[in-house]
Formats: C-alpha cells, structure tokens, sequence
C-alpha cells in the first residue's frame, strides 16, 4: 500500500511540476480498486469528489453537479463499464496540477466494444494502468516545467471587452463566443456582466438550459461586483419564460447556447439588439459544431453585422494537458476536418453496412463517423458514441468513397414484442428501454399489434456539409429501405422535431405521418412527427388503421394542443389529411362572402371546406391565413399581428376573398 501511496505521490509531483491533470488507472476486483483508491483520499487528506458507485463511507455525487468547482483528486468508479458522459463532463471540473484515478473492470465483456476502445486509447495516451496482480509501473519523468503564463488571460480580457462592447456600442451586433472548457469563457460572462452593473447597467439577464449550468457566471460576478447586493441585477431566466415573457433588458447573455432550441435563438436575435450567445466548442452535453453550423447560418440574415471571437489558450490547466487531450481524440470531440473539394458526380460512391469490429481495429474511421454526426446534429453526447459500438440493436450504413465517408444512416430495431408483452405496453404497465415508434404507436395511438410488429426506426441521417443537397441524403434512405426488407422488417419509420422541410423529405420517399406530440420537445422546441412506410401487406393494414385514427385526431389537436405548430408545417402535411372528395357544393358559403353573414355562423362550413379541398391554388400567405384562423383557431389579434394586417376589417376581408378563390378552384359537377 506505501508503493500506492509512493506512485501517487510521485505522479502528483509531475502534474504540478507541468500545470497538467495526470490521470492513472486501477484495473482489477471492484473491492480492492475502492480500497486503494480509498487509502490514497486518508493517507492525502486532499479535497476529493468521487463519482459513480461508492461505498457507505463515501459521498458519491452527480457529475452534472461538478461543475464550476476545483477539484485536486477525482475518483471515477467505472467498475461496470466506461460512462463517457460522465468522463467528459467530470474531468472538466479538475484543475491543473491534480488527479484522476480512474477504476476500470477486470475483464471487459466481448459484447463491450466501446470499453475495449477505450482501455486501448488509454493505453495509447501513455496513461498508468494498475493491476491487481502485477507491480507498480514507473511514473515517467517530464521535462515540461510550465512556468506561469503571463498571457493566458489576454483572450478573456478581449472577451470581457467585446461583451461590454455589446451595450456600449452599435446596436444589432451580437456576440458569438466559442471556446473549449478550460478557457475561462464564463469567468469573463461573469466579470463582464458585474462591471457593466458596477458602471450602472440595471438589468442583465442570463439564459440558460439550467441555473446550474451559469453557476460560475455568478461567482466571477460576485466576486467582482463593488456593492454585493446588485446581484439581483443579474437575472437568470429559463428558455422557455424568455421565449414567452421577452422581458425587456440592457444586455441578454445566453450561455450554452448549442443546447437551447434553434428556433428560439433565432427568436431571441431578433427580439434583442444587445446580446452575448456563449457555447461550449466541444461539450459533453452537445457540440458546439453543430451550434455553428446551422445558428450562425441564420444569425448571418438576422444580423449580418454579428461579431464572432473564439477562446483558444487553457486557463486552468496549462496548454498541451494531457488528459484534455486524451478526452477529446478518444470521445471523437475534435473536429477533423470536413471535406473542402469533392464532387459526387466524379465518383460512384459505395453503400454498406458498417462493420462495429472493423472501426474497433481503425480508431481513425470511428473518429471520421462520429465527427460527422457531431456536425450534423449539436446535441449528440459521448454518449452516443458508446452506443455506436455497443447497442445491439442499432445498425449504421455508410456511403463511402474509397476510405473517406460521405454520409451515414443510422437504425435502431424496436418492436417484435411477444403478445402479452405488447399488451402490458398498451395499458401502460411496462415500458421497455429504447422502441420509441412501436410504443408511442402501441400506447399513444392505441394500437396493440404495433408492438408485435418488427419497426427498423431511422435514428439519424448525416451527410458531409459540402455534399448537402445533392440527394446523398435520398440516396442512402433507399438504400436503408431495400436493406429493412431484406431483413424482414414490417415498417421502417422514423421521429423528428417536425418542419416543413423535413415533412416533406420524408413523404418524398412515400413515409406518411402517423402521430405527432402533443407537446414540444425541449432539446429542439419543435413538436415531433412520427413517419412510417409499411413494407408488407401485413404492415399496410396497421398503417391504414393508424393513419384513419390519426387524421381523426388531428382535426380537434389542430385547434387544441397544436393549435400553435407553425402553419407551414400544417401545408406540408395538408394532402395527407384532407379528403379528397372535392366536388361538394358550398352554396351557403355565398352569404358570407358576398352578403354580411358572420364568421362565426359559417365557421363548421369554412372547416369542412378546408379539410375536403386542396390548398394548392392559393399563394402561401392565403394558405398560412386559412391554417391559422380556420383550423388552428387563432384569435383576430392573433391573425392581425401574424399577416400585418392594419385591422380586423382588412383581416376578414382578405379570408373572404381566399375562400372565394378557393370555392373557384373547386371543379364545378355537370
């Protein structure tokens, strides 16, 4: 045990020698790593945290809670298996010159691909690896002196200028600030905000996806504030009562921004002229990428005038720190380059299924695929990434040229439940992990064969940035369908955070909408659609049924619990849920139109013309006035303030004539 102790000790010395976190590995029986690990807190007496499961004598604590803290000596007890969420988001919290010790499982399952990576990666990284039956290894000895850096705080001292420069300056400039953890991005949220109350400013608010996630915006605050009460000028507000209240503010700091819904970044730029969006570049709970890519697409029309400043140089640990390095090669955070020159029409790519052993043996290939879903989705986790290699039931299919990948689909298995099972689920009895479609379609639209059925659920499609919309995206899809029959699935689905967009990719490859959520999704803001294809005669019977009970429902939710989905949305599923009768006769319609007739007297007439006609004669304001006012049930106000009428006269004057275009377009029975 003194040998422990000695190694530890030693290894302590060289962190604080090079300013790095040093992290080394206890491998053997769960019991006897938390006993060293245990020996090492009471020999150091040192300020710990420890993670994951512990013994009686331990306080174990949440890694979402880690953060803003200092931590000296970090114990994560993976004695299970490797929780990457949990590795990411905790070692943040360690400063430099500390310990990691990191408990691994004696022997890996064969099925645990992901903690064979794993072990592998950190055995590439040069990290100590202790085993229970073998001798201690030698703690390699460092040239690194890292003496202190007189310039590590110039790029926050810039950020905290730029914030400031955001009240004091032009208006419609907002501030895009980036930076990887470590680089002090909220400490100058914090500084920045109390020297703007210091010098007068009354109101600042700071929105997040938690109060726990600015916890250290209002320390750095605190601690710089000169009258400790005008912390109440600093106000958090949660997304969602920012998007509905729009207090009024002199400065609006959103922080982690890649984790707030798109749709209400985009709102919030457009309701403020003075603000500071702050994102994690390479964040455990979503990446800053995907933030870019599509947020800084539309803050461009928004705002073309917004400034961007990214944090580069480590404050709390020195540069080159190894485990930072470690954590973000291993969990494929870092961002590999994307493709700058390619055309598919020179080449004829290859689709295939990917092989989970093959990208085990090619660490570079599992990189270069996470790297594109990170790119193309901002909230995947590292997490997603242990799925990859370890969920069973989830399959990838990749088009590649040569080596380098071009987009790549992913799908998960969900149903096939045995009857008792599957009728547990339509009573609401159980609940089994994953099978999102074939439950929610069981459960929420109550139909019990749905989890009998065999589902191949389309969880993610992802294509290279520069190969977008050139039907890559298409492409694959076809190919997942014809792979799904093969298979003898009965359905091939998927869920979505619903657009206009996105309908009607899906109904161009014949998907139709089965269900749609009641309420938002709070990672995307969006209420979600479920799409389906039946493969098989048996599979067409269930949709039939489902699609029936679904257009029912949906003609009450439309006024009720979606009465507030975008009308846009609304017209792209319009052919799906209307009649197609089309020859009816409105003749009592002419009193409302021609003569003085009350909206409300014909309200039940004006409905049941919408859903038995086609939208398509009308332009899009005319479609988006008739969705909101006569399905959706918006109130005059509403209306008005949507379409930028002068008032409620030049408003029902404008849906008389809509419906009178509409009645013409309807073929007049001989």
């Amino acid at each position: 045990m003194a040998s422990l102790i000695q190694f530890y000790q030693q290894l302590k010395q060289l962190a604080r020698q090079s300013n790095h976190r040093q992290l080394f590995c206890l491998k053997g029986e769960e019991h006897w790593a938390i006993t060293q690990a245990i020996s090492i807190i009471d020999t150091e007496q040192v300020a710990y945290k420890w993670c994951g499961k512990a013994p009686s004598s331990i306080t174990a604590n949440n890694y979402n809670s880690l953060l803003g803290q200092d931590i000296e000596l970090l114990i994560l007890n993976m004695s299970e298996h490797f929780d990457a969420n949990m590795f990411a988001a905790a070692e943040g919290a360690v400063k430099g010159g500390s310990i990691i010790i990191l408990i691994l499982p004696k022997i890996i399952a064969n099925t645990d691909y992901f903690s064979t990576y794993i072990e592998k990666q950190l055995i590439s990284f040069a990290f100590p690896i202790i085993n229970q039956e073998t001798a201690l290894p030698l703690v390699a000895q460092s040239r690194v002196n890292n003496k202190p850096d007189n310039d590590q705080y110039i790029e926050q001292q810039q950020a905290i200028q730029q914030i400031m420069k955001t009240v004091t300056g032009h208006r419609r400039r907002p501030l895009v600030i980036t930076a990887n953890r470590g680089r002090g991005k909220s400490a100058a949220l914090g500084i920045a905000a109390a020297t703007l109350i210091n010098e007068g400013c009354s109101k600042i608010l700071i929105c997040a996806p938690s109060k726990q996630a600015v916890k250290i915006v209002y320390k750095h605050a605190s601690l710089t504030l000169l009258e400790k009460q005008h912390i109440n000028r600093l106000i958090f507000i949660a997304p969602d009562a920012l998007y509905i209240e729009q207090p009024d503010c002199e400065l609006l700091i959103i922080d982690e921004a890649a984790a707030i819904p798109l749709k209400m970044l985009a709102h919030f730029s457009k309701r403020y002229s003075r603000l500071v969006f702050a994102t994690t570049q390479f964040g455990y709970e979503g990446s800053g990428r995907g933030f870019a890519l599509r947020f800084q697409q539309q803050l461009s029309q928004i705002a073309p005038q917004w400034r961007s400043l990214q944090l580069n140089k480590a404050i709390r640990w020195a540069e080159n720190d190894p485990v930072e390095a470690f954590t973000l090669n291993s969990l494929c955070l870092m961002e590999k380059q994307a493709l700058s020159h390619f055309t598919i029409q020179d080449v004829q790519p290859r689709i295939e299924v990917i092989n989970k052993q093959s990208l085990l043996e090619h660490p570079t290939r599992l990189n270069q695929l996470f790297s594109l879903l990170i790119n193309a989705h901002y909230q995947t986790k590292p997490s997603d990434l242990s799925a990859l290699l370890n969920d069973q039931d989830l399959t990838m299919i990749g088009m590649y040229h040569e080596q380098q990948i071009l987009a790549v689909l992913l799908i998960n298995r969900e149903g096939g439940f045995e009857p008792q099972l599957a009728d547990d689920i339509y009573q609401g009895k159980r609940r089994p992990k994953g099978h999102l479609i074939a439950q929610s379609l069981t459960f929420h639209s109550g139909f019990k064969q749905a989890a009998m059925q065999k589902f191949a659920r389309v969880q993610r499609i992802a294509v290279q940035p520069i190969l977008q919309n050139q039907q890559l995206g298409s492409r694959l899809l076809s190919w997942a369908i014809a792979w799904a029959r093969q298979q003898q699935f009965d359905h091939i689905s998927a869920s979505f955070a619903g657009s206009e967009q996105l309908i009607r990719f899906w109904q161009q490859q014949q998907f139709q909408v089965l269900r749609i959520g009641t309420s938002r999704d709070k990672s995307s803001g969006q209420h979600s659609f479920m799409v389906n294809l039946p493969l098989n005669e048996k599979a067409l019977i269930l949709h039939q049924q489902i699609q029936a009970a679904f257009h029912q429902q949906i003609k009450v939710q439309l006024s009720r619990q979606l009465a507030q989905l975008e009308a846009a949305t609304i017209i792209a599923l319009w052919p799906e849920i209307t009649n197609k009768s089309g020859n009816t006769q409105y003749h009592s319609l002419s009193g409302y139109i021609n003569a003085n007739r009350s909206y409300e007297n014909v309200e039940y007439l004006l409905i049941e013309l919408l859903y038995n006609t086609s939208l398509a004669s009308l332009n899009q304001r005319q479609q988006h006035c008739l969705i909101t006012k006569v399905i959706q049930n918006h109130s005059w106000q509403q209306v008005i303030k949507e379409q930028n009428f002068t008032g409620q006269k030049q408003a029902q004057a404008f849906l008389k004539n809509c419906i009178c275009e509409l009645l013409n377009s309807i073929p007049r029975e001989k």
